[in-house]
């Protein structure tokens, strides 16, 4: 019997390796990735595109166009759609972002075939029925009043907005007026020009010759389309500095500090990951132990890494009363002037790598997050190697490494500052 009383043997992690997924190639030249591992009966089919609102001629159209999606085909209500997935026990989710659109099938592997055929119908014939866009759009609008009477929110559109600052697409959120202009005319503009551009296709799981097969006769019938960026993206801008902001919320202050930073390409982001990881990325960070456990200023604050398709950033977050709200700004800089100036501990430095490898090996565990893995290399024009470079990243970074990337990239001049209270 397993005694719970004694831990697990510590053990060093020598190098990361998982399978990486086999391409092949449709007969209307889309490609597809299949990683054919796991013993339980489950296959996902993803389909990823470039149809973002980074992606789109019109406001709003990118995130409605997906979002109609299982509202109806030709020949389907969204009642009879949802049927369909229920009985056979599967899901389809399509999800709009800022630089991709996607569309995930989890089903039985005993089901592919009605699956793939019902999710052919929708990616093919979708009809957009006026009812639903009136009921979305009604809906997205109350989701949009909410979300502005959040400090938190507030605060983080505005540090997108002066990063990114209009008409730049990375800098842009749904307005009540774009939802309200928002017509069926520019979903079937939107579906017709953008909907399977740069399409590539994901498939993971246990997935059987006769599977694998079904799902290539299926979605060889998608046409495939070059992707266009739209006229916001890729604007040049001024990138602004100090930016405050109020709400109906009296007691709260969040604040957002960062700037436009790597992208997953550049050969400093990985090592930048490590330092971000000291400063604020989890729970142990010294920005957490400063603010939250020294303090008591706030009951979290987290530092994180974006990286976009044509651009990144690094967003430091926290919500404070108002009355600490200059202090902890003060204790936010402090920290990032100690990275600089001051060299990480050996002992500090171990700990942090032993986290982020054990941390990633947690990630690799099932086909579905293998798979997830493999996309955000792939996404961003990167190989297996990228991995293998996080590793090698993760055990040879000096303290000296890290104090000098805080110095490169985290100068205090350099950084955005949102209070919004």
């Amino acid at each position: 019997m397993l005694d719970r009383s004694i831990p697990p043997k510590f053990q060093t992690i020598h190098a990361i390796d998982f399978p990486w997924p086999a391409l092949h190639v449709l007969k209307n030249q889309l490609p597809l990735y299949l990683l054919n591992v796991g013993s339980q009966p489950i296959i996902e089919v993803e389909l990823i595109f470039r149809g973002g609102n980074a992606y789109e001629a019109v406001p709003a159209a990118a995130y409605f166009t997906a979002a109609m999606l299982l509202e109806g085909t030709t020949n389907k209500s969204a009642q009879a759609i949802a049927q369909v997935i229920s009985y056979y026990g599967a899901t389809i989710d399509v999800r709009s972002e800022t630089d991709f659109c996607s569309i995930t099938l989890t089903t039985l592997s005993a089901h592919i075939v009605p699956m793939m055929e019902l999710l052919l119908e929708v990616l093919l014939y979708p009809s957009f029925p006026q009812k639903s866009l009136t009921l979305f759009k009604r809906l997205k609008s109350q989701s949009i009043r909410i979300a502005d009477k959040k400090p938190d929110r507030v605060a983080y559109k505005c540090f997108r907005a002066a990063i990114f600052p209009t008409p730049h697409s990375y800098g842009r959120f749904l307005t009540l007026q774009e939802v309200e202009a928002i017509q069926l005319e520019d979903l079937y503009n939107q579906y017709a020009k953008f909907f399977f551009a740069g399409c590539t296709i994901f498939v993971s799981g246990a997935v059987t010759p006769a599977a694998l097969q079904c799902i290539k006769e299926q979605l060889a019938y998608l046409e495939p389309k070059e992707a266009v960026l739209s006229q916001y993206a890729l604007q040049g801008c001024k990138v602004e500095k100090k930016v405050t902001g109020t709400t109906v919320q009296q007691l709260q202050a969040a604040i957002v500090i960062g700037k436009q930073l790597l992208v997953k390409k550049e050969a400093d982001f990985l090592p930048m990951c490590i330092v971000n990881e000291i400063l604020g990325g989890g729970f142990c960070s010294r920005l957490m132990q400063n603010l939250r456990e020294d303090k008591g200023y706030t009951y979290g604050i987290y530092s994180r890494m974006v990286a976009l398709q044509q651009a990144g950033y690094i967003a430091i977050m926290t919500e404070v009363a108002q009355s600490v709200a200059p202090k902890a700004i003060q204790e936010v800089y402090k920290e990032i002037e100690r990275l600089q100036n001051e060299l990480v501990s050996t002992t500090l430095l171990k700990k942090v790598k032993n986290y982020l490898l054990g941390r990633f090996l947690t990630t690799i565990n099932d086909p579905f997050s293998i798979m997830q893995r493999f996309q955000s290399a792939y996404l961003h024009g990167l190989d297996q190697q990228y991995y293998s470079a996080f590793y090698h990243q993760v055990q040879q970074i000096t303290p000296i490494e890290i104090r000098d990337l805080a110095q490169k990239y985290l100068s205090l001049d350099s950084l955005t500052e949102i209070t919004v209270s």
